[in-house]
Parts: structure tokens; C-alpha cells; sequence
């Protein structure tokens, strides 16, 4: 398994999906010896009701959204012994996380199968659903 995965990608956004995709993945990396990025998207479009709020004034909101999702799966990241690389994207996600698997050379991308709220659950399920029709590399959804 260590030759197959060497590199993974595992997007999150702070809903209870991508943090046991992110268990899900630090799992398989840690079997495989691999290094992971932990990819956080933060949409053009935010912040949306009930999803992440709103940036205060005078703050930058990529920065602020993306504390809001990390402290969220920041323990699980402190207990691992796995190599993993923080990386924050601004854009569409399914579009932003298969660049960053093209960019890598990832071998998988570990991904949770909805998101945060009734529109965010409408938002992942057509991340995740894009991710794997759209990746350079294989695609585990983890529900």
C-alpha cells in the first residue's frame, strides 16, 4: 500500500462528513506512509445561513471562515502522527480540490459525501459528486 498512496487530499468544511472523512483519511495515510493535505475551500459566494457566518468588519474573511472550519477538526489533527500540509483555497471546491490533486500528483482524495446545513448538504453532495467524476486521481466518499 505505501508505493499506491503516497500523496492524499482530504477536503473539510467543518460538518460531521468531512471529519470522519478526515479520520477516514489520516487512516489510510497512516497504513501508506503518506503525506496528507488537509484542503479547506472557502466559497466566492459565503457566507450562507446557518453554514459559517460572516466575517466581522475589518476582518479577512478567507482567513476567518477557514479558523472557524480548522477548530473545528483541529483535535483530531493534534492526535495524528501522520505528515499533513494545511492548505486554504479560494473558489469553487469541487473545481479548487481537483486542481490541488492535479498540482500534488495526489494519488486519492478522501472526501465527505454532504456538508453543513440543508444548502450545504445540496452544496457538498454536488462537490463530492463533481470531485469524482472530475479528479486526476481516485476518489473515496466517506459518509
Amino acid at each position: 500500500m505505501e508505493k499506491l498512496i503516497q500523496k492524499l487530499i482530504i477536503p473539510i468544511d467543518g460538518s460531521p462528513s468531512s471529519a470522519r472523512a478526515l479520520e477516514f483519511g489520516l487512516a489510510i495515510a497512516k497504513a501508506s506512509n503518506a503525506k496528507c493535505f488537509v484542503v479547506e475551500v472557502i466559497e466566492d459566494f459565503g457566507p450562507l445561513p446557518g453554514y459559517y457566518d460572516a466575517a466581522p468588519v475589518g476582518k479577512d474573511r478567507v482567513k476567518w471562515i477557514s479558523e472557524q472550519r480548522f477548530e473545528k477538526i483541529h483535535p483530531i489533527l493534534d492526535e495524528t502522527s501522520v505528515k499533513w500540509e494545511r492548505v486554504i483555497l479560494e473558489g469553487y471546491p469541487a473545481e479548487e480540490i481537483c486542481k490541488l490533486a492535479e498540482k500534488e500528483k495526489a494519488d486519492l482524495i478522501v472526501i465527505g459525501s454532504r456538508g453543513h446545513g440543508i444548502l450545504g448538504r445540496f452544496i457538498m453532495g454536488s462537490v463530492s459528486d463533481r470531485v469524482v467524476h472530475y479528479a486526476p486521481c481516485s476518489v473515496t466518499v466517506v459518509r
